[in-house]
């Protein structure tokens, strides 16, 4: 199974790299890599055990299905889309379950993860600076700044690296022999949240700084001075990272208060949305659609998403989709904190009532199913009996 840890996580890192391209091949080409993989290792495997935590996925999976046989999607196209990408979640949660039980593959993921995160923060952040807008200095964006690495979004970055940024720190604890690289990883991926100036961002990477120090501390799996020396360590780390990224453009945001209008008038449609079809919802990957008969004003802007991937989920999928999600995320909340790596895929949840990391870019959510097969594989979900 070592080789397929690989695979997949060499998978992962190219569907992040090529995140900017709006072209379906691109999704496509890692969807189809998956379900390859989802293949080979049902060949190989030969004692499968399921998680709980598959079938309330495989259920809102099914969902657009559902919708599509029924006709109360109003745009199938869209829906037939949204299918294909909750299939492709499915098969990277199952698989990488099944990979990561072993050891070996688990940390394979981790570290290629975290050294991965380490590299596209420390680019992305010389880059916000100096490509002007130019993705990896070469592509143009469509934007003129605040461009880091493959993305073009603050709080979707910050989104992704939430997710990496405990595995980090869980390493630079376990790792011995490595553990300042994972140190200097955690501190790098910290450094370009600040840089990215999402303010969801910085206080959930400062929320998970603690968690994962409160969590090593309860496990005592190392002496209380020795894991204070350590979190000391990180903490000066990272703060000197951040002070190279720039503290000007997150000061900035956090000092204008309010939501902006968009959002306050996106959320308020999306409430809408749900009392018009609270059962059924609009067919999964409608709300764009659907959103101008219920806007409260024209802004001369194109508003693509809800600012809020609940309440979207609630508006295009209906009270059951979302209720299934809301099983899957309290399953998998109850394993991620106690695995202490997985504490990213709580935050990533909680960023997903602020913005909409699993919407637009099916990358990052196949990055959240990814390490939420991890987590529920190492904490006996997936994990076979030894």
């Amino acid at each position: 199974m070592k080789g397929g840890a690989i695979l997949l996580s060499a998978g992962l890192c190219y569907a992040v790299l090529v995140l900017w391209v709006e072209q379906r091949w691109a999704w496509g080409l890692f969807q189809v890599s998956v379900w390859a993989l989802a293949g080979w290792c049902t060949v190989r495997l030969q004692h499968p055990r399921p998680s709980f935590l598959l079938a309330p996925l495989a259920a809102a999976a099914i969902w657009p299905l559902l919708q599509l046989a029924f006709g109360v999607s109003i745009s199938p196209g869209p829906t037939c889309e949204q299918a294909l990408d909750w299939f492709t979640f499915v098969a990277v949660f199952v698989v990488s379950g099944e990979l990561f039980r072993d050891r070996r593959g688990l940390r394979i993921f981790l570290s290629a993860a975290c050294l991965f995160g380490m590299l596209i923060g420390a680019a992305g952040t010389f880059q916000k600076y100096s490509s002007g807008g130019k993705i990896f200095w070469l592509f143009p964006s469509g934007f003129d700044s605040d461009v880091i690495g493959p993305f073009v979004n603050r709080n979707q970055f910050a989104a992704w690296i939430e997710l990496l940024l405990p595995p980090a720190l869980y390493l630079a604890a376990r790792e011995r022999r490595v553990r300042p690289l994972y140190a200097c990883a955690a501190a790098c991926m910290f450094g370009a949240v600040v840089a990215s100036a999402s303010r969801a961002g910085f206080v959930l990477a400062c929320g998970e700084i603690l968690a994962v120090g409160v969590a090593l501390a309860l496990r005592q799996s190392a002496p209380r001075k020795a894991l204070a020396f350590r979190t000391i360590q990180v903490a000066v780390l990272g703060l000197i990272a951040a002070s190279i990224a720039g503290w000007h453009g997150l000061e900035t945001r956090l000092e204008t208060t309010g939501l902006e209008a968009l959002r306050v008038d996106a959320a308020k449609a999306s409430f809408q949305m749900i009392k018009s079809r609270p059962w059924t919802g609009s067919g999964l990957g409608t709300w764009s659609i659907v959103y101008p008969r219920y806007a409260g004003f024209d802004a001369g802007l194109t508003v693509n998403q809800a600012h809020d991937d609940w309440l979207q989920w609630a508006a295009e999928g209906g009270l059951p989709f979302v209720l299934l999600l809301a099983i899957f995320a309290l399953l998998l909340s109850k394993r991620a904190i106690p695995s202490i790596y997985g504490i990213g895929t709580v935050a990533f949840l909680l960023h997903a009532s602020l913005d909409y990391p699993m919407q637009q870019r099916p990358a990052l959510a196949a990055w959240f199913f990814a390490m939420a097969g991890a987590t529920a594989a190492r904490s006996g979900g997936l994990a076979r009996g030894r």
